[in-house]
């Protein structure tokens, strides 16, 4: 599993907890949109929900019981999709993956 694998994933899923028109533009998440700052109606309990999700959706689900960190934030800082995607995978994915 690589970044270029996750983002898109990541995106997808973020754009559903966007809170705007249905036929707004569907790329208005990119890679440096930082979710907690960029995205509308966008809330903090929505991401253990999130991480569990890209989890199995990308076909490796966390085994029950498993904490999720706030991997949305590193040190105070509102981190943007990218950064996310790269944190996801070194905890979350499988060993071996490029990063």
């Amino acid at each position: 599993m690589d970044i270029e694998t996750v983002i898109p994933k990541l995106r997808e899923i973020l754009r559903e907890y966007q809170d705007v028109e249905p036929d707004s533009d569907v790329d208005s998440i990119t890679p440096d949109t930082r979710p907690l700052a960029d995205i509308k109606g966008f809330d903090s309990h929505f991401i253990p929900e999130i991480v569990r999700r890209l989890a199995r959706e990308l076909d490796i689900p966390l085994p029950k019981g498993t904490r999720v960190r706030n991997i949305f934030v590193d040190g105070g800082k509102k981190l943007p999709v990218r950064e996310i995607a790269r944190i996801f995978i070194e905890k979350h994915a499988l060993k071996g993956c490029k990063v």
